[in-house]
């Protein structure tokens, strides 16, 4: 069983149901898998060497879907790119994977030139808007004119949806780079058993069914958006698309107007949502769960979500894109007991705390979580010295430090390369952001360390306040003093109007220290 089958399977089960919404635009399960599979006859056609990789360049749409879905049941390797990234990296990126065909949205047509540069990979350009002459003479064809037509209206299915893992493929089904957001991007390489194999574990503890409707913020490229996109076609389930969470006043219109069931972000979303729109005055009928993944959320924006939303099922999630992406869940039913835990593992996956040496650590003692199972990747792509740090005898060291309780839940206690080294102590940057955003002025925090000739690094507070609010730095000092160990306390404290952020709405931590040393420089 590969990826390709999951959209067969639905539009043989559920041919005229809605599939994706965006704007004022659908498509049923049948319209996308017929358009789906004539683009999947016109990749065949180029005679691809299997394997061959496919880049999609394209922000959340109809258009993207079909490009994911062509591609995957044309037998080729996905690697959907970043929109948000500057040409040179997105050349980068083609130029790494080796890219065949480049699925491109029309609005990036103007940056064409830069972002293939001197690239001979590509042999085909397919694009829902004309080429520009001046673009480097690569062929191109129009994503409509490959995927118009009547079509046969009466596809086969594939064989029936299996939950036995003996079925699916260890075939490289898909690339997805790191955001980059710490270095260099790495590519990671997921096989179909990776991602059907973790898409039928969240649809399973979800319990989500053919009237699951999720309004999709995240963009399809970063794994969280990705999986929003195949758990909820691998159940039948509808994908509403927003693009506009900077007006979250629209997105909130929307998620009203399409009666959508569920809703994902990461925890930068539930602070911007708590702090600048409507959310907790809105009756959101229809909404029956949250989920909320891409990072540790802090306990105190846990509390203020379940106030907000009190008729809501909230879903706490870990995972990686190294593990397609899902690894713990909280039960909801378990959220306010096991307040700041990221869960228990999700179904088939395996997560075991280990110390330096590799041996299991006791109960609520600190280690690093290391992931066994289906859903860990196949590696990195042209990259066999990384994938051996990161993957040793089969388990995936994450990089997380975590401990668990005597019921088995875990708890993150922070990144291993954003533990701060303070005056010859080893502070997490977690436990001082989640003390910070406990104070009622905060709307977002991060914490970063900096270059510091006395302590090694000092602790560098970034604050944004809360519409109407104001403090200053020894506020803010004075609050951590009485939470925190005096070494744990910043030594400064920056307010700006917004935190640097990745398109996925993740915080860019490299961004921030950039931005903060260029600051004491001044």
């Amino acid at each position: 069983m590969k990826i390709s089958d999951l959209l067969v399977n639905a539009a043989a089960a559920f041919p005229k149901d809605t599939a994706a919404v965006y704007l004022e635009r659908s498509l049923n399960y049948r319209e996308l898998d017929q358009a789906a599979s004539r683009l999947a006859a016109r990749l065949r056609r180029l005679d691809l060497e299997p394997g061959s990789r496919v880049a999609i360049l394209f922000e959340n749409c109809l258009e993207y879907l079909i490009g994911f879905f062509g591609v995957q049941a044309a037998g080729l390797v996905g690697v959907p790119l970043d929109t948000s990234l500057a040409s040179e990296n997105l050349n980068y990126m083609l130029a790494d994977c080796g890219a065949r065909v480049l699925i491109v949205q029309g609005k990036y047509r103007r940056h064409l030139s830069a972002i293939l540069g001197d690239n001979l990979s590509i042999q085909l350009l397919i694009s829902d808007k004309p080429i520009q002459a001046d673009c480097p003479s690569v062929p191109f064809e129009l994503l409509s004119d490959i995927v118009g037509g009547d079509g046969d209206e009466n596809p086969l299915p594939s064989d029936s949806f299996s939950s036995d893992l003996n079925t699916l493929s260890d075939e490289l089904a898909a690339i997805f780079y790191t955001s980059g957001s710490t270095g260099e991007p790495k590519g990671v390489m997921l096989s179909h058993r990776n991602l059907v194999s973790n898409t039928q574990a969240t649809v399973e503890y979800l319990k989500l069914t053919s009237d699951d409707s999720v309004l999709v913020i995240l963009p399809f490229y970063y794994i969280y958006g990705n999986s929003l996109l195949l758990t909820h076609v691998a159940c039948g389930g509808a994908v509403v698309i927003d693009n506009r969470f900077m007006y979250p006043e629209v997105v909130l219109d929307t998620l009203e107007e399409s009666k959508a069931t569920g809703f994902a972000g990461v925890p930068s979303t539930f602070m911007i949502a708590l702090n600048k729109s409507t959310i907790a005055r809105r009756p959101l009928k229809h909404l029956k769960y949250i989920t909320q993944a891409g990072g540790a959320m802090a306990p105190e924006v846990t509390r203020q979500l379940i106030a907000a939303c009190p008729n809501q099922k909230i879903w706490v999630m870990y995972g990686q894109t190294e593990a397609a992406p899902r690894v713990t869940y909280l039960p909801p039913d378990m959220l306010e007991k096991k307040l700041g835990s990221i869960g228990i593992p999700v179904p088939g996956v395996e997560v075991k705390i280990v110390d330096t040496s590799g041996k299991e650590v006791a109960s609520g003692e600190t280690g690093e979580i290391v992931v066994g199972g289906p859903n860990v990747m196949l590696g990195y792509w042209n990259q066999p010295d990384e994938t051996a740090e990161v993957i040793r005898d089969g388990w995936l060291v994450t990089g997380d430090l975590a401990r668990y309780d005597e019921d088995g839940y875990f708890y993150v206690v922070g990144r291993k390369r954003e533990i701060i080294k303070a005056a010859g102590h080893r502070v997490s940057a977690k436990e001082i952001e989640e003390r910070i955003l406990e104070y009622d002025k905060i709307a977002e925090a991060a914490v970063i360390g900096l270059p510091d000739e006395v302590f090694g690094e000092a602790i560098q507070a970034v604050v944004v306040l809360k519409s109407d609010c104001e403090s200053d730095e020894k506020e803010i000092q004075a609050w951590c003093q009485k939470r925190l160990a005096a070494f744990k306390v910043p030594k400064t404290v920056l307010f700006v109007d917004t935190l640097p952020k990745i398109q996925s709405g993740k915080i860019n931590k490299l961004k921030l220290k950039e931005l903060c040393q260029a600051g004491a420089q001044d």
